[in-house]
């Protein structure tokens, strides 16, 4: 009777330590251990932008850095895979501005609040996914730009999380295919790749979302 007692006892104790661990707090649960299910990177995104973007610039980890930082870059032409003169060159600048945000951020996954010079309203893309460590974090999404040709993107962005921006910042996408059903002549091809970097090695910390910016539409 007392073995069976003390079995009975090992056993609970057993479950109760392979269940996830939580604290209650009021009528609120806490939760300890929260192991997250996000895809793998090398996984997610094609293997030639991975490539083309550089192992060096991509921060593996599962503990990234809080990104609660808004911030704005300027694009230099790092690389492509198509052929000159059918895309612009590395060093090229671009005209354009680009604004960033990460929002609502839990651990991996968070939403990514983002527009440009050129646009109206900012766009909301959710989930994102987020690795690194320390201070370093690359960000990657897919994400289908309401532009010509309605293409699908595979994207990352990286870089070094510091109180004036985020330095080292480096972008770059894969055009996956076009929704469309007649693709205009005058888009890029599927499967053409660009990395851009920003062009004076930090995206400045900016704050410039508001609500207004937001398309009603989606509210």
């Amino acid at each position: 009777m007392r073995r069976s007692y003390f079995k009975h006892l090992f056993l609970t104790v057993l479950v109760l330590l392979v269940m996830p661990s939580c604290l209650k707090e009021g009528n609120e649960t806490i939760l300890v251990n929260d192991p997250q299910d996000i895809p793998f990177i090398t996984e997610y995104l094609p293997e030639d932008l991975l490539n083309l973007f550089g192992e060096e610039n991509v921060y593996f980890g599962d503990q990234p850095p809080v990104v609660d930082m808004e911030f704005k870059s300027m694009h230099e032409y790092a690389a492509t895979n198509l052929q000159p003169p059918f895309s612009p060159q590395p060093g090229q600048l671009s005209p354009i501005t680009h604004y960033h945000k990460i929002n609502q951020q839990y651990h991996q996954i968070a939403e990514y609040v983002s527009m440009t010079s050129e646009e109206v309203y900012c766009k909301q893309i959710s989930p994102v996914y987020l690795t690194g460590s320390g201070n370093n974090f690359t960000v990657y999404y897919r994400e289908a730009p309401q532009t010509e040709g309605h293409p699908e993107h595979a994207v990352l962005f990286s870089g070094t999380l510091t109180s004036d921006g985020v330095m080292g910042f480096m972008y770059g996408y894969k055009i996956m295919g076009y929704n469309d059903s007649i693709v205009p002549p005058t888009v890029y091809p599927v499967n053409s790749i660009f990395i851009f970097k920003d062009h004076d090695g930090i995206a400045e910390r900016y704050s410039w979302y508001n609500d207004s910016l937001v398309n009603p539409e989606n509210r």
